[in-house]
């Protein structure tokens, strides 16, 4: 089967397909903006200090956050693969609407220890799910991951101006107004989010497959999580970026507290990380991290910022080794993510990432105390040794992930098999004298079937059949029959054999041909 009924010309199924990809996707850069316009976040530790938080009433809250994320984020994640992922958005946008309200009603250390658990609530349902979501809404228009890249770097820009613009407007709002009073205002962006949420289609991609019991797609992806293969790798430099990431959010000032820095230089310090967000992810998007040369120029750009850390007393030099090891961090999370997503069937793919966000937070909690721990007693410096240990690893994780192809491509659910084709019964036996595994009789042909392959509900069929596909069949598929390019320079790509490749653009095309051969049996019956 040739790409006839997919391509009306040379570029333009591309132009038209990214083009309803901006469309469908505008609702979720208007959520991600709005969810990230976090007015209240400047002020936090100072409204807390008002309301009869202590040092160690701040470290119970943050307790309280840690441990409230990572017990809800695997349940919501099988949630949105069970039910609905835009459902599961809309809950988080609830329970971040319920926490920040709570948050600024708060008279006392009880009340907002409350708003902390909403808003634990909040992030572990928005974790996993809403990339998952991005994920299946490229696949569905686009019939490929190719873009997901470039998609997910410009959400991390949308993310990041959000943050940035809160920080900038968080401190003028409550120097104007109240402290309290950013809490409130932070209100209405939210309750906007169930409205971009409304307007979104969600990708129906993770319905196509059949549905599992609950045990069997909980076993799925623990099984997924906790397996060995490629993937364990890809789920350790997860972890490990994360905890470089969220060590700099969290523990940065500290370093400027050590040097005792001016408070004039917090500002630009906070605006420097958040804009280190959306900067990292426009590296990340651009496609260059799977050359050997700049993931080991990064990997060791990594490794230098933390050194920094570990032994500077500059305060300017801290600050740009922080921002450059958050910049870093970021552009590397961008392919990361996306050979993540490669490598989990749809089915199970939120459940997967809400794990693989828990086993991040599970291993923040110790990070974060030793941290803690040691810049108490020896100093950030002796903190700074532990960054380093940890950049060393994510390097050398760096070079075994990201150079070359992406990770292996999905397995389906619960272990099973994937079924083939066509019936071994419609080919002749293996030990055939002459024909041995060719087909019994031909494939009856379509032109007088008197059933128009063109008309839109073949198309969509086709559309289904490449969406099922296991993503190693998809890739050469959309590549030979969608874009058209040759067989040597795919093959090449995507680092695969000339065999491998026309096998599995054969087994991609019967996967096609027997979807519309159902087709054309239910309209002449």
């Amino acid at each position: 089967m040739g790409a006839q009924g997919l391509s009306a010309g040379p570029g333009t199924p591309q132009a038209a397909a990214r083009h309803r990809l901006r469309r469908r996707l505008a609702p979720l850069y208007a959520t991600a903006f709005l969810q990230n316009l976090a007015l209240w976040v400047p002020v936090e530790k100072l409204f807390m200090t008002g309301i009869g938080f202590d040092a160690a009433g701040v470290g119970v809250m943050a307790a309280v956050y840690a441990v409230v994320v990572p017990v809800f984020e695997v349940p919501s994640g099988l949630l949105a693969d069970r039910w609905s992922r835009r459902g599961v958005l809309l809950l988080a946008s609830v329970a971040a609407v319920v926490s920040v309200t709570v948050g600024g009603l708060s008279q006392n250390v009880g009340t907002y220890m409350v708003s902390a658990f909403f808003l634990g609530v909040f992030f572990a349902m928005q974790s996993g799910t809403f990339e998952s979501v991005v994920y299946d809404t490229v696949l569905e228009e686009t019939g490929s991951s190719d873009v997901f890249e470039k998609v997910i770097g410009r959400v991390r820009v949308v993310e990041s101006v959000a943050l940035v613009t809160s920080a900038l407007a968080g401190g003028a709002i409550a120097s104007a107004l109240s402290l309290r009073d950013t809490y409130f205002l932070t209100v209405p962006p939210l309750v906007a989010t169930g409205l971009a949420l409304y307007f979104f289609r969600e990708p129906r991609l993770h319905k196509t497959e059949e549905a599992e019991p609950l045990r069997r797609q909980i076993a799925a992806t623990y099984r997924l999580l906790l397996g060995r293969g490629r993937l364990r790798s890809v789920i350790l430099l997860t972890v490990t970026g994360a905890l470089l990431m969220q060590g700099m959010l969290e523990f940065g000032p500290l370093w400027l507290v050590a040097l005792a820095v001016p408070a004039f230089w917090y500002g630009p310090h906070w605006a420097g990380l958040t804009a280190a967000l959306g900067i990292g992810g426009l590296l990340g998007s651009r496609g260059w991290l799977g050359r050997r040369w700049p993931v080991a120029l990064l990997a060791a750009l990594m490794v230098g910022c933390c050194c920094v850390l570990a032994t500077s007393r500059s305060a300017a030099t801290v600050i740009v080794a922080q921002v450059l090891l958050t910049l870093v961090v970021v552009a590397v999370s961008i392919p990361v993510l996306h050979r993540l997503h490669d490598a989990v069937p749809s089915a199970i793919r939120a459940g997967v990432a809400s794990g693989v966000g828990t086993l991040t937070w599970l291993a923040f909690v110790p990070f974060a105390l030793v941290v803690g721990f040691l810049s108490e007693r020896a100093g950030v410096g002796a903190a700074g040794r532990l960054f380093v240990g940890v950049a060393v690893v994510a390097g050398i994780l760096m070079l075994v992930v990201l150079p070359g192809a992406a990770a292996t491509p999905a397995v389906p659910p619960a272990g099973r098999e994937p079924e083939p084709a066509f019936p071994a019964d419609r080919f002749l036996p293996a030990d055939h004298p002459e024909w041995p595994g060719h087909w019994a009789a031909p494939p009856a042909a379509w032109e007088g079937s008197g059933v128009d392959l063109t008309e839109e509900a073949a198309l969509s069929e086709v559309r289904a059949a490449v969406l099922d596909m296991p993503a190693e069949l998809r890739r050469v598929f959309v590549e030979r029959d969608v874009r058209g390019r040759p067989a040597s320079e795919v093959a090449r790509s995507l680092g695969i054999s000339a065999a491998d490749e026309g096998r599995r653009l054969h087994e991609a095309r019967a996967l096609v041909r027997a979807r519309l051969e159902r087709y054309v049996e239910r309209q002449e019956r």
